[in-house]
């Protein structure tokens, strides 16, 4: 029997949508307004050092090999079948812990929506919102990308709105009453060197993480070598404008010690719908949120699935990994086991602590987990080769010297946030409680991982 290949149905439109609604997220804007305003120049540096060389890597490599699999394909041609294994499996897991916080900060969105924001810290609302969920957006992409990327597109769409109804009503609030935060030059450019402030960059540059995931669908994109670098450089312009501006219009309307890691975007929009009398802004502005977050969670799910989806094509997964739904065209069963785990994780986060603390642990947890692929993937940059006869198309300038000079870059910053993300924050009742469950957790995913590879290499050979 033929094994039935992916369709391809994602346009330029499409992935350029896909990138906004995987990177962008009124998350990253709370983190940087917590810093006050030298957040403007850790976005430049976090943006420098890690999230151009990122999107040059990701053009360059995925138009060298456009496949299904996206960088587990290009660490596996360069590095060999072990690290490519590792490289996806560490990927993978990671949106195991950052697909139940990214829910969990769903809840206190529409909490904020529906005008209850008590539930925001209440688990079993939480919880089982999160569930709820998730389990929806699993059904949306077992149905394939041509509903997934109505929703995902949508999901985009409103996240731009909510970002801009933000910037707008941060800027009336301006003008009619001055900033909440003090501004300065010294303040602008005072960054500190303290164990806090690498906290700081390493989460800004987690929240510009989502490039790469597109490649990853490189089988179901339409003419994925102009395609994809054309959306990269489409969405990374918008994703730092929006960032930027929207990090702006909180410090207007909240001084830094009054944002909240999990409701910060929505208690300043509700600062900003008291002091102008717009009542329907805070519900407004919550809902689109809320219904981005949506679009971000069924992206992620869905083109996470098709690594376990790649890696069982090679047998290093069970066989089922690799099978296509006979409609839909979907990895249903890479889809369908991924959300059971997630589920199971969401029910343990929510052990013992309260909600924040949870959303903490799985926040650090999943930078940690997250960004070990990504020192695969820049030095794969200046090993790569064409996958196939042709001689590829060359977009980072200065030959190998450019190549090793952008992978150093990311390097770089990939490992200042490596270090970042083990520094328990503030907001954390008990900082031994918070550092059990991190290196407990990663202890156990590296070793899963390991003997799941080990595992499966013995059978197939």
């Amino acid at each position: 029997m033929t094994q039935p290949h992916p369709k391809r149905v994602l346009t330029l439109s499409d992935v350029v949508l896909f990138n906004v609604v995987v990177v962008f997220s009124v998350r990253g804007m709370t983190t940087a307004a917590r810093i006050g305003p030298a957040s403007v120049v850790l976005w430049i540096v976090a943006a420098a050092a890690f999230f151009i060389p990122l999107g040059l890597t990701i053009a360059e490599l995925a138009t060298r090999d456009p496949g299904q699999g996206g960088f587990y394909r290009w660490v596996r041609r360069a590095f060999g079948e072990a690290q490519g294994f590792l490289t996806g499996w560490f990927y993978w897991v990671s949106n195991v812990t950052y697909l139940p916080s990214l829910l969990i900060f769903l809840a206190s969105a529409t909490a904020y929506a529906i005008g209850k924001p008590e539930l925001a810290e209440q688990r079993l609302f939480a919880g089982t919102f999160a569930l709820a969920v998730l389990w929806l957006v699993a059904w949306l992409n077992v149905r394939g990308l041509q509903l997934g990327r109505l929703v995902t597109g949508g999901g985009a769409a409103a996240s731009w709105i909510a970002a801009l109804l933000l910037i707008g009503a941060g800027a009336v609030l301006y003008l009619q009453t001055g900033s909440a935060t003090t501004w300065s030059w010294r303040a602008v450019f005072t960054v500190s060197g303290d164990l806090q402030t690498l906290a700081y960059f390493g989460t800004l540059s987690f929240a510009l993480v989502g490039l790469e995931l597109a490649p990853v669908m490189g089988g179901e994109i339409n003419d994925p070598n102009r395609t994809i670098p054309r959306a990269l450089v489409i969405s990374g312009i918008t994703i730092a404008l929006l960032y930027v501006a929207g990090t702006l219009a909180i410090l207007v309307a909240l001084p830094p010690a009054e944002v909240s890691p999990l409701s910060g975007a929505f208690g300043a929009v509700s600062a900003i719908a008291s002091k102008t009398g717009w009542s329907m802004l805070s519900p407004l502005v919550a809902g689109l949120v809320a219904f981005a977050v949506i679009g971000g969670v069924a992206a992620w799910l869905g083109a996470v699935a098709r690594l376990p989806y790649a890696v069982g094509l090679d047998r290093f997964l069970p066989p089922a990994m690799a099978r296509l739904h006979p409609r839909h065209g979907t990895p249903h069963v890479a889809i369908l086991f991924q959300t059971v785990i997630i589920s199971l994780f969401i029910v343990a986060s929510q052990a013992g602590g309260t909600v924040r603390e949870a959303y903490l642990v799985l926040v650090d947890m999943t930078i940690v987990l997250n960004f070990i692929p990504f020192i695969y993937i820049f030095l794969a940059l200046p090993r790569s080769r064409p996958a196939g006869p042709e001689p590829g198309v060359v977009l980072v300038p200065g030959g190998r010297a450019g190549l090793w000079l952008v992978a150093a870059l990311g390097l770089g910053s990939t490992a200042l946030t490596l270090v970042s993300a083990v520094v328990p924050p503030p907001d954390v009742g008990s900082a031994w409680r918070f550092e059990a469950k991190l290196w407990g957790g990663l202890l156990l995913f590296a070793a899963i991982g390991y003997l799941t590879y080990h595992a499966f290499r013995r059978k197939s050979s």
